[in-house]
């Protein structure tokens, strides 16, 4: 498998969460690792070749701007309890460090047979693991409800527009990318006529690895 490393890049669309605060309603918020944009470009634009004529009407993809890996899903989030999410996990991840993830294999969610997502493996070790159970365990105990399903990193890259039996044979293969994990963010998602878009509301910046001399 190809090897091509691209460095993460900060998000710059960071709304203020003064912003979020001047409304007392609700939001749909998760938190997540957003995919650097110039990797995210080249995942959409070999994606759409690969799946060729045959199939590239089949979904809607994913805007590369959009692409991330969820590390926890809050649904419905207060201002309050948003607030206490940010000091949580600002205090968990002080002496959180940056790390490696590479791109894997494509994946059908729920399954081939009724499939709903096109999705995009991704790798670390454990670490992406790690940064959900903290993501998981500071939302808990600022009054999020717990995940009940287990953690599987993945970048959605396609909707398919209408069930049907798929296989993998039927798609493609992507070459393997590599990127630097750097810092998380809690994103709001918001629905509008053009669909879903997503605002940054707050960004947790991972420690820098030290270089040896």
């Amino acid at each position: 498998m190809k090897n091509n490393p691209i460095s993460y890049n900060a998000p710059s669309d960071l709304t203020t969460f003064d912003e979020t605060l001047s409304h007392n309603s609700p939001v749909r918020a998760f938190l997540a690792v957003k995919l650097p944009l110039e990797l995210a470009a080249t995942l959409h634009k070999k994606a759409i070749h690969r799946a060729g004529e045959g199939h590239v009407h089949d979904l809607r993809w994913v805007a590369p701007q959009q692409q991330h890996v969820t590390l926890k899903f809050l649904g419905n989030s207060y201002p309050h309890q948003l607030q206490q999410l940010i000091s949580n996990l600002e205090n968990d991840l002080a002496d959180y460090h940056t790390f490696d993830s590479m791109t894997g294999c494509f994946r059908f969610f729920p399954n081939g047979r009724n499939p709903r997502v096109l999705a995009l493996e991704m790798h670390s070790g454990q670490e992406l693991k790690r940064l959900a159970d903290i993501c998981e365990q500071a939302a808990v105990q600022s009054g999020f409800s717990a995940e009940t399903r287990n953690f599987r990193p993945h970048v959605t890259l396609g909707r398919f527009k209408r069930p049907g039996y798929v296989t993998h044979s039927q798609y493609f293969n992507l070459p393997s990318f590599r990127m630097t994990v750097g810092e998380v963010v809690l994103l709001e998602s918001e629905s509008t006529a053009m669909g879903t878009r997503y605002k940054s509301l707050h960004a947790f910046p991972l420690l820098p690895l030290a270089i040896s001399a």
